[in-house]
């Protein structure tokens, strides 16, 4: 199925933070309190040795017929334990054409950067790398991508107040370079009726992209950390107000750290899920 996208920047109401620390405000005033949870401790502190995830981004919508077909590829890999536990899954409901549940702006602006407009399609690591519904195919580019060892590792924590989701993260770099780090909220249960569906389980969302932290370029390559040696961490804290649209029990974190490549370009170095109120430490070989 073809979509003709155009490329425009998008508005978004994510509100991000370096540094920020939690603040409650004086008894009668409105001030919003962001939550700055605490990154848990780093349990191997001498080595850079980190397992490597691969970002995975799906290009669907309700509407699309083709669509349930590729959501099936992507459940059976997921079971296939040496293919399941390579990359990290998001899911860019863009194709809002009967008011589809799972859409959001942030989906839209990434499929329009990224997806050639051919639903249902898979793309790698924010590029314009694609896929079809091929299970070989998707194997095959998952293999290929992956890595032995990460250029980076991650350690998170999230938290929710009312009405903001409060992030720490902190990157230890496994190689010399220039980084950025990124934020973003995906929500899994989301109840929308899939058009071509061919189970009952279709109907139902996971990994569905809500939010992107930062504006311009931040909100998909991330926030600038600057030049890292071996062995550098850097934190950064970012705060994203919660939609009234979501289900914040539903919600996680999706981080991600990017380094530079060739020509400006960068390419995604590792990324982990987090739980809202959980925290993930680094995770090593």
């Amino acid at each position: 199925m073809k979509k003709t996208f155009i490329t425009m920047l998008m508005a978004f109401t994510a509100i991000i933070f370096s540094g920020c620390s939690e603040k409650g405000g004086e008894e009668g005033d409105d001030t919003q309190t962001v939550p700055t949870p605490e990154i848990p401790a780093d349990p191997q502190s001498t080595s850079t040795s980190f397992t490597h995830r691969l970002l995975l981004v799906q290009h669907t919508g309700t509407y699309c017929p083709n669509c349930p077909a590729m959501t099936t590829v992507l459940k059976d890999i997921a079971a296939d334990t040496e293919y399941g536990r390579l990359y990290n899954h998001v899911a860019a409901h863009s194709y809002n054409e009967a008011g589809d549940a799972a859409y959001s702006e942030a989906a839209e602006s990434l499929s329009n950067l990224f997806c050639s407009g051919n639903y249902p399609e898979v793309t790698f690591n924010l590029t314009q790398e694609r896929c079809g519904p091929s299970e070989a195919q998707l194997k095959e580019k998952i293999s290929s991508l992956s890595k032995d060892k990460a250029a980076a590792g991650l350690a998170v924590a999230a938290e929710a107040s009312d009405q903001a989701i409060g992030v720490s993260v902190e990157v230890k770099a496994a190689e010399e370079g220039t980084y950025r780090v990124g934020i973003w909220i995906l929500e899994d249960n989301i109840h929308s009726v899939q058009e071509g569906a061919t189970a009952d389980w279709q109907h139902t969302h996971s990994n569905a992209l809500r939010q992107m932290a930062g504006k311009g370029n931040a909100r998909i390559y991330g926030e600038s950390l600057g030049a890292m040696k071996k062995g550098d961490k850097k934190e950064k804290t970012f705060a994203i107000e919660i939609e009234k649209d979501w289900n914040i029990k539903n919600c996680k974190v999706l981080a991600f750290v990017t380094k530079a490549g060739a020509n400006d370009s960068y390419d995604i170095a590792n990324s982990v899920v987090c739980k809202i109120g959980d925290s993930v430490s680094y995770e090593y070989k």
